[in-house]
């Protein structure tokens, strides 16, 4: 009987509903990012990841100024940025990173300059830095699984088209890949879950989001199918630890997923130095 009642009390967070949505959300946006994260981290794009965040931060404070719902404002101008920003990047006139901190610079100055003026603006700032996980509503877990679901479909019927461009572009233009198609589209498909994770994991973090699970699936990896199925696996059950040691400790969530993230990777690091070695 004190066995089941200690049961009952140490899952009795699960039982509010604002723990339910966080997790849920969690997982979705967990499975999003680490199915697009592998692409980028493995091209060498992950930094737009943290460009989009920037822009994204814009596209959230238009929204809340003009809009009841700052995602129908922020997805499109954040989709918009993306293909300028690939548009700079394949006119061979900017390199990668210096498009990405041109466009989004720019934009994030427009946010605060609106931020700034703007009187009735009733959004936490501090909130779109860090994230607001905990405040989220059912609105929001289903765009999120919305999303997801794209992504999903993206991936599986582009999986070896998109690991051709990545690896190999030389042999992707001679079998008349569209490479030009893909790349557009991933950076869109990163625009959106980018907007989505402001809302959740906050502007200053939504990049490590992008990069974290890439990198700790390929220290365990054989394969890069491999690497995919670890980095999905591996943010899953970090994103759920984050969220829950957040709650308890009152840490803010998206700031602990990335903590633990830091400590998953010194432990793999470490694991994989040590192998070397012996």
């Amino acid at each position: 009987m004190l066995k089941r009642m200690v049961n009952i009390t140490m899952f009795d967070f699960l039982m509010h509903p604002f723990m339910i949505r966080a997790i849920l959300i969690g997982i979705i946006l967990a499975i999003s990012t680490s199915l697009i994260s592998n692409y980028l981290v493995s091209s060498n794009q992950s930094l737009i990841g943290d460009g989009l965040a920037h822009i994204s931060f814009t596209g959230v404070v238009i929204g809340v100024l003009f809009s009841n719902n700052p995602l129908y404002v922020a997805i499109p101008i954040v989709i918009l940025a993306s293909i300028l920003i690939k548009f700079l990047m394949r006119s061979n006139k900017l390199h990668g990173d210096t498009a990405i901190g041109l466009v989004s610079s720019f934009a994030l100055a427009i946010g605060f300059i609106l931020i700034s003026k703007s009187a009735g603006f009733n959004m936490s700032v501090e909130s779109m830095l860090v994230g607001s996980i905990f405040s989220t509503k059912w609105s929001d877990v289903l765009y999120s699984g919305i999303i997801l679901i794209l992504v999903l479909i993206f991936i599986l019927f582009s999986y070896q088209k998109l690991f051709t461009i990545t690896f190999d572009s030389t042999y992707a233009k001679f079998s008349k890949i569209k490479e030009v198609y893909y790349d557009y589209a991933l950076a869109a498909l990163t625009a959106v879950v980018v907007v989505v994770g402001v809302q959740t994991i906050g502007t200053l973090l939504i990049s490590a989001f992008i990069i974290f699970p890439a990198v700790l699936g390929s220290l365990i990896a054989k394969s890069f199918k491999h690497m995919m199925i670890n980095s999905v696996i591996i943010n899953v059950v970090v994103t759920i630890a984050g969220i829950i040691i957040g709650h308890f400790l009152s840490f803010p969530a998206g700031s602990t997923i990335i903590v633990l993230h830091g400590i998953t990777f010194g432990v793999l690091y470490l694991f994989k130095w040590i192998r070397r070695i012996e």
